[in-house]
């Protein structure tokens, strides 16, 4: 089964590709970065890693992984379904199921079993929107990294589907949509414009409050004291650490992503709501992610770096100021969230 009408549409990152192609197929054409910042995607998350001294922890740009599509689709009016399947036969039948009824299926993986993935770590947290399925291949659409619409053998997504290995696992889940309100297909304008700045007052609310040494600004900068320290305290900093830079710059969880992702929101909602108080935001956003840019290139350039120790304290200074610069951006956010509440009142 595969479905005829079917138009993958790219992305950058690998719910928010998921969930743009479920809610394009299903009638909607809504950009990645709507989704995003709709969905509340942005963060900073601090997971301790597993066999610490051995690895870096794994410190990550987002929300926990499904949470972004339920809040974009609860902004939308949009009846988002999550079910787990017992077994790989089970979820192999719910997907075909799932496909010959119209729908695009986004299901979670291990990108270790993935054929035309080049990494060979397990990380279990990937989506993939799956648009056919038969007895021996799969078609799915993936992140533009990763080659966006590709096929590979339907043994493979089986193992991937149904991996318990790696971060944050969910075996045999899925998500569909089940159908979109109509005004959101005739006025999609209206309707997300009309969701914008609600999206924006939550997302600054959560950012801006302290929620916990693994979670938001506080995580990050817990990230960068310890970052500091990590000539000293990891057992091959030179492998690890670059590591980490080349994670925070190409993986769909890493920093810059996301607030290029966050960036292009701001910029599509000032275009939407034709609000220019958002152009200062907009341009403050370009320049966290110019300085998560810098991050990434002191943490790549590390194992050629005179003085190791020396480069993680500038790559901890530069995470501090990027700190500041978010609790700024999000507090700044917060007021004018505030102050277009009261004027629709």
């Amino acid at each position: 089964m595969r479905l005829a009408t079917f138009q993958p549409q790219l992305g950058v990152h690998c719910e928010t590709t998921t969930l743009r192609n479920m809610i394009h197929h299903a009638g909607a054409d809504i950009s990645e970065a709507m989704l995003f910042g709709l969905g509340q995607g942005i963060d900073f998350q601090y997971w301790d890693a597993p066999d610490p001294g051995r690895g870096a922890p794994m410190l990550t740009g987002r929300i926990e992984p499904a949470l972004l599509s339920r809040n974009a689709c609860k902004a939308l009016g949009v009846e988002l379904r999550e079910a787990r399947s017992p077994d790989p036969e089970s979820a192999s039948a719910a997907a075909a199921e799932l496909l010959e009824a119209g729908h695009v299926v986004g299901v979670s993986v291990d990108i270790f079993y993935l054929d035309y993935f080049s990494s060979r770590s397990h990380f279990a947290s990937h989506y993939i929107a799956l648009y056919g399925l038969d007895d021996s291949l799969a078609h799915v659409v993936d992140t533009e990294q990763q080659g966006g619409a590709q096929t590979l053998p339907a043994e493979s997504l089986r193992r991937a589907r149904a991996s318990d290995e790696g971060f944050m696992p969910s075996p045999h889940l899925h998500l569909y949509v089940e159908r979109l309100p109509a005004r959101l297909t005739t006025d999609t304008d209206a309707v997300l414009r009309e969701q914008i700045w609600n999206a924006i007052r939550l997302t600054a609310q959560r950012m801006s409050g302290d929620r916990g040494p693994r979670f938001g600004i506080r995580a990050l900068r817990r990230a960068a004291s310890e970052i500091a320290g990590w000539s000293d305290t990891l057992a091959s900093p030179d492998e690890t650490v670059p590591g980490v830079g080349r994670f925070w710059r190409f993986a769909g969880t890493g920093g810059a992503n996301f607030r290029k992702l966050y960036r292009e929101f701001l910029l599509e909602a000032r275009q939407r709501y034709g609000d220019s108080e958002l152009d200062s935001f907009v341009e403050d956003f370009g320049d966290v992610q110019r300085q998560w840019d810098q991050a990434i290139d002191m943490l790549t350039a590390y194992r050629r770096a005179d003085d190791g120790r020396g480069q993680l304290e500038a790559v901890a200074a530069r995470l501090n100021a990027i700190a500041d610069a978010e609790q700024a951006v999000f507090e700044g956010l917060l007021v004018s969230a505030a102050k277009r509440a009261g004027e629709q009142v």
